[in-house]
């Protein structure tokens, strides 16, 4: 009977990492849809403001 209590207990110790991984990994591979920006913002425009304001003042001259 000691046999039976300490194996479980073992499958439960090996196995409850290994289904937190598994779930962990199931839920990283699902396609995320995409972030719902505020009104006003463009996707990808990470230059600083102060280097965007000089570029547009170049152009315009």
């Amino acid at each position: 009977m000691d046999l039976l209590h300490s194996t479980w207990f073992w499958i439960v110790i090996i196995g409850a990492p290994l289904g937190t991984i598994i779930t962990t990994l199931a839920r990283l591979s699902q396609k995320q849809p995409p972030i719902e920006l505020p009104p006003g913002v463009a996707p990808g425009t990470y230059t600083r403001r102060e280097q965007a304001e000089q570029d547009e003042d170049a152009a315009s001259r």
